[in-house]
């Protein structure tokens, strides 16, 4: 992996279809099996192209389909930095592989809840609460400090 790939990469213009005026070509509907099954021959063919880190954030997640919008749910902001690279490409092949070019992949960011760690002793004692009030009527039965 080098920088003139990662720039050969970024200024391929092979996969680009801004341009292109779409109105005339097929939109065959398709199911949301066969689309997972597209999605992943992709993510093969990335992993056979050598380009393991596509093909991963490829692989993180199965589409779902959306009244002919993918919808593809990620972990995180880079990932989702990352597939705004491929994303042409992956538009172009399942474009042609579904018959469909009224198609669109759209991304989502999932955040995962963030866990907050108890430290204190005032923090450890609030959960023990929260769990069990009667530690509580303990506390203040017996005059207990913390």
């Amino acid at each position: 992996m080098s920088l003139k790939n990662i720039h050969s990469k970024l200024t391929d213009l092979d996969y680009v279809a801004t341009d292109e005026d779409l109105s005339n070509k097929p939109k065959t509907p398709f199911s949301e099996i066969t689309l997972v099954e597209k999605w992943a021959a992709f993510g093969n063919l990335l992993q056979s192209e050598g380009e393991l880190n596509m093909a991963s954030i490829i692989n993180a997640n199965k589409p779902i389909l959306k009244n002919n919008q993918i919808v593809f749910a990620l972990p995180n902001k880079l990932m989702e930095d990352q597939f705004g690279i491929i994303r042409p490409k992956l538009l172009n092949y399942l474009r042609e592989e579904l018959n469909n070019y009224g198609i669109v992949v759209k991304t989502e960011v999932v955040h995962e809840e963030v866990k907050k760690y108890i430290y204190t002793p005032q923090e450890k004692f609030q959960k023990l609460v929260e769990s069990n009030p009667d530690v509580m009527l303990l506390k203040t039965k017996f005059g207990l400090d913390i």
